[in-house]
């Protein structure tokens, strides 16, 4: 299996548990509706933790210090995402729905995976997929 062809699979599964968490509640009732939505906040400022984290090895040579800064930045907002989805889920939910466009953007312009057609094909899908999670999560509960 070639590296792109891994990254997809590894993407598409890295999905399930957000659109698990999704429709969780409306298979087991509302009773589960705050749980699910905390841990799909909680598992979404991970995941923009993580593919923020990535952007500290990128090996360009035109990359600048302020890339770095909005990866670290990008960072930032998911451990953020963590910390108010506890006490202000609303806040967690909305930064969530914001912040994995506005990433998808910064590394759509960045990144040099998005020359392969298939993996930006994939991160186009996983983003709006993750966004629709938060927004239907959101709509659905509040």
């Amino acid at each position: 299996m070639n590296f792109v062809r891994l990254r997809i699979v590894l993407g598409y599964l890295g999905f399930l548990p957000f659109a698990f968490f999704t429709i969780l509640p409306m298979i087991f009732g509302d009773g589960l509706a705050i749980w699910s939505l905390k841990i799909l906040s909680i598992y979404g400022g991970i995941i923009l933790s993580f593919l923020a984290g990535m952007t500290w090895g990128w090996q360009q040579d035109n990359l600048k210090k302020l890339d770095l800064q909005i990866g670290i930045f990008f960072s930032l907002v998911g451990f953020l995402i963590i910390i108010l989805t506890e006490n202000f889920i609303l806040y967690a939910m909305i930064l969530n729905f914001i912040a994995f466009p506005l990433f998808y953007l910064f590394e759509k312009r960045r990144n040099i995976f998005f020359r392969e057609e298939n993996y930006k094909k994939l991160r186009l899908f996983l983003t709006s997929g993750v966004s629709g999670c938060f927004l239907f999560g959101f709509l659905n509960f509040f």
